[in-house]
């Protein structure tokens, strides 16, 4: 195949390449018309960009068999690029808002629907914002809650005084508003400038509080910076603020939210199956939030969204080398019926969403308490033929996430088991790396014999260039549910921050159950390395875990069982406690959790048993604190030890341990460092 091929070609040679994906697939069809395949069968693509018109469509028809495997592949070393964007290339120059800017008439391309994202000279342009960089703070005049009052959401929230600068003629622009582990996009209706509040068209999805971050966007006023871009809706005309030395302009408009789509049916066992992409590039789709839809979001993770690539009833399917970037929504979805595919050795970057979405978006309604475990409950599934499982990704980058929908993932897991994750570097997301489970609580749950290990996680919460610390309530990896054997092993972690609360390593969330996670490092935790906010048997051992503002461990609510044990771990601070309560859990407060045989450390002298510290507070060192010897008085950590564990340079990551340490009398296996991430 070529960009200037053409179809009432042959296809079997350069010289006679196919122009189209379609015309490709029809070709294959043809071949096995009356026959099954009796040898491999490759599309080959050449370098340069398809533009699609619709997305590419396989079907159970378009299958491979494991021996005679379907494929398209990049031709030699060449890029092939399948787009689902418009190009726009016709510009002519104007003035607004005192600069020198270029506009281009988009009523004069086919097919343009408004759009959020926008793709200028192969590097993604900046939605016009106030301000050009930071955020902006909701004031602390919000008002509080109370035992008997909880303020709701609402179409308004407040600003501060001097922001009042920011706020005129914004009335086309929306407000990007960062609330707990959530963003809402509010479309701004006017600005009350005597009670000082901006009204919105929508409510955001939970009560806005004070201090609360927040940007505006998609205003005409707010075109003021180089690399900006600004839609006019009704006029449908797009603004574009050149960089210092761009020339040559051509932008990229999406308008597909798929650029491919495999489409079997699992509940009549008709698959896609054997189908092998490989060294492709997918680029270019959209994921617009109707401003005039009631929601102001999508909810934790955004995951209601497709995935660029989407795939349903797909089985034995492969992605290799291939890229997936400058995407608007999640990259790829594997959705119901999918199982034994594998994604391997793929960049996955400059997302509008997250990376991954694996699994039904399913979750069980209302939360089973601890008393209730055991009960008769309904299954996840009413289907067993939508069940999602024993899928991998591996040695994947996936990174630059969350462009525009804050708060998707890199990788996230529903109710789907027996997956393997291993050996991806995961980096700069606004929310968690991977999350795992969508089940509050006890109830019923399919997302078990998952395996995370070999995973490089890290600048989550706040991103290498140092944007973000804006959501909170997030992790390295989040855990829900009954997570029965799944196990995290051998992943490094660090440089995971959080706004208000809530940067933690590994975070086993709501019911987290069974879980089992060892030889893990993880250092330097805006909050703790790691949390359990409420579970039960969860066995956390041999972890090195160091480094963390509020303290190494936390809990946040205490249950009528053992929540979790804690053995054998290295637990090193930097002057910080080594243990830590939460909202529902004080520490003076006896077999919450197991914690024994562990080493303990602190690198600025003296070591601290414990405070209690509602999740959104670091450390306070002039409020209480619980000694070593006290917390050890309760009953815990017993067998453990106080000792300098002897790594080589911790402040710096390096974590090697001499060979006469003394967390070996503890009882802690040296696990291989550095061998996290691609190989």
């Amino acid at each position: 195949m070529s960009p200037v091929g053409n179809d009432t070609q042959n296809g079997t040679s350069v010289e006679s390449a196919f122009a189209t994906l379609e015309k490709a697939r029809n070709a294959i069809r043809e071949i096995k018309r009356g026959s099954t395949l009796e040898k491999p069968v490759t599309v080959y693509l050449q370098g340069g960009t398809y533009q699609l018109s619709e997305p590419f469509v396989l079907t159970p028809e378009d299958s491979g068999t494991e021996e005679f495997p379907v494929s398209y592949r990049a031709y030699d070393d060449e890029k092939p690029i399948i787009s689902g964007g418009l190009k726009v290339s016709e510009w002519a120059k104007a003035e607004l808002n005192g600069h020198t800017v270029l506009v281009s008439d988009l009523s004069k391309i086919k097919k343009y629907v408004p759009f959020e994202q926008l793709w200028v000279n192969d590097h993604r342009a900046v939605l016009a914002r106030t301000p050009n960089s930071g955020y902006l703070k909701v004031p602390t005049t919000q008002g509080e809650d109370t035992k008997d009052v909880k303020r709701s959401s609402t179409y308004d929230f407040s600003y501060d005084q001097s922001d009042e600068h920011y706020l005129e003629d914004v009335d086309d622009g929306v407000a990007v508003v960062f609330n707990k582990w959530l963003e809402y996009h509010m479309p701004i209706d006017r600005i009350d400038r005597q009670n000082k509040k901006i009204i919105s068209t929508k409510k955001g999805g939970r009560a806005i509080e004070a201090d609360d971050d927040y940007y505006l966007e998609g205003g005409r006023v707010m075109l003021d910076n180089p690399g900006e871009w600004y839609l006019d809706r009704s006029e449908e005309k797009l603004y574009y603020f050149p960089l210092e030395g761009e020339t040559d302009i051509v932008a990229t408009i999406p308008s597909l939210i798929n650029v491919l789509r495999l489409q079997g049916d699992a509940a009549a066992d008709q698959l896609v199956e054997h189908v092998q992409f490989k060294g492709l590039t997918f680029s270019h789709t959209t994921w617009v939030l109707p401003r005039d839809a009631e929601e102001s979001g999508y909810g934790q993770a955004d995951i209601r969204m497709e995935g660029a690539l989407f795939l349903t009833g797909a089985k034995n399917c492969l992605f290799e080398g291939c890229e997936i970037t400058a995407i608007g929504n999640y990259g790829l979805e594997m959705s119901l019926g999918c199982s034994n595919n594998r994604v391997l050795r793929c960049n996955i970057h400059d997302l509008g969403a997250g990376g991954f979405l694996i699994g039904p978006k399913i979750r069980p309604k209302g939360k089973v308490a601890a008393e209730e475990i055991g009960g008769a409950l309904p299954p996840v599934l009413e289907k067993p033929t939508d069940a999602t499982h024993t899928n991998e990704i591996a040695d994947c980058r996936i990174y630059d996430g969350g462009r525009y929908f804050h708060c998707a993932v890199g990788i996230w897991i529903g109710q789907s088991p027996d997956n393997h994750i291993h050996h991806n570097e995961i980096y700069n997301f606004y929310y968690s790396g991977i999350s795992t489970g969508w089940t509050w609580g006890y109830g019923p749950a399919l997302a078990t014999g998952n395996i995370f290990e070999y995973n490089k996680i890290h600048h989550i919460g706040k991103l290498t260039n140092g944007d973000g610390s804006v959501l909170s309530d997030l992790g390295g990896i989040y855990t829900l549910g009954n997570q029965t054997g799944t196990i995290i092993r051998f992943n490094e972690f660090h440089d995971i921050w959080a706004g208000k609360y809530g940067g933690w390593a590994i975070y086993c969330d709501e019911g987290t159950t069974n879980i089992l996670i060892e030889n893990n490092l993880a250092y330097r935790c805006r909050h703790a390395c790691f949390n359990q906010h409420y579970g039960k048997d969860n066995l956390i051992r041999n972890n090195i875990f160091a480094f963390a503002d509020a303290s190494v461990v936390m809990m946040a609510k205490i249950q009528p069982h053992t929540d979790y044990i804690l053995k054998n771990n290295i637990l090193l601070s930097d002057g910080t406690p080594i243990y830590a309560g939460g909202y529902d859990y004080r520490v003076e407060q006896k077999n919450a959790f197991v914690a024994d045989s562990n080493l303990v450390w602190s690198t600025a002298g003296k070591v601290l048993g414990a405070q209690n510290r509602f999740p959104s507070r670091i450390y306070e060192p002039n409020e209480a604190v619980m000694g070593w010897e006290d917390w050890k008085a309760l009953g815990n950590d017993q067998h453990s030890i106080i000792a300098d564990p002897g790594f080589k340079d911790p402040s710096n990551g390096d974590f090697t341990l001499p060979d006469d340490s003394p967390a070996l009398k503890i009882g802690f296996k040296p696990f291989p460092l550095g061998q996290a991430g691609p190989r």
